[in-house]
């Protein structure tokens, strides 16, 4: 490979890298999926106070996480947002809001050309393969699946009617764990319930 050639390889390689980081720049800012449901005849512009679950599906253990303090935090300043008042779980609060978080694990795989090594391929009757070209030179026979494991999360704010304990109304925020929710965790918390609570029933004041 004569040093222009081997010069103008090197720099597709730096394109393709270039790209690849855009891509995941990209896909580490896409907004999660919201769902949401409510319960038939729930009336929560009724409702005045709220208090947190003392026991929130975030919790595994005799503490508060951090996990829990984050989401606690972010979801008081959106139902203050909405005239709701936070008050004591053994105060008699109108509403009580549950988190729950979980993740499962998918695979996925592409189909693409398989390295073989042995000779340049042609497309022959299976996808890449042939029979011309050198015996011993780089080749291509058969096919590949690129697997991967991606793992997804899934957080739900649960919003209970204290009397008849049951929920009134949930959302859910679904997406793909990327490099950028792993150095940011309290960041992609924000954003998640901050997407969920534009499905509120209940309009932010000013809004």
């Amino acid at each position: 490979m004569d040093a222009m050639l081997f010069g103008r390889v090197i720099k597709s390689g730096r394109a393709l890298v270039a790209l690849g980081a855009t891509l995941l720049m990209a896909a580490c800012a896409t907004a999660p999926v919201i769902h949401t449901r409510m319960a038939v005849g729930a009336n929560l512009t009724g409702a005045h106070t709220f208090a947190f679950a003392r026991h929130p599906g975030t919790d595994h253990g005799p503490y508060k996480s951090l996990t829990t303090q984050r989401l606690e935090q972010d979801v008081t300043a959106q139902m203050q947002a909405r005239g709701y008042t936070l008050v004591a779980a053994d105060a008699g609060p109108d509403l009580l809001v549950d988190f729950r978080l979980r993740t499962r694990d998918r695979v996925e795989g592409d189909m693409g050309p398989a390295f073989m090594g042995s000779y340049w391929g042609g497309w022959g009757p299976y996808g890449w393969g042939g029979d011309w070209g050198a015996p011993y030179g780089w080749g291509w026979g058969g096919y590949y699946n690129d697997v991967r494991t991606v793992t997804s999360a899934a957080l739900t704010v649960s919003v209970i009617n204290r009397e008849t304990r049951s929920v009134i109304w949930s959302g859910t925020a679904s997406s793909d764990i990327s490099r950028h929710t792993l150095y940011h965790p309290d960041k992609s918390l924000d954003e998640a319930v901050n997407q969920i609570f534009v499905h509120y029933p209940v309009p932010a004041a000013g809004h």
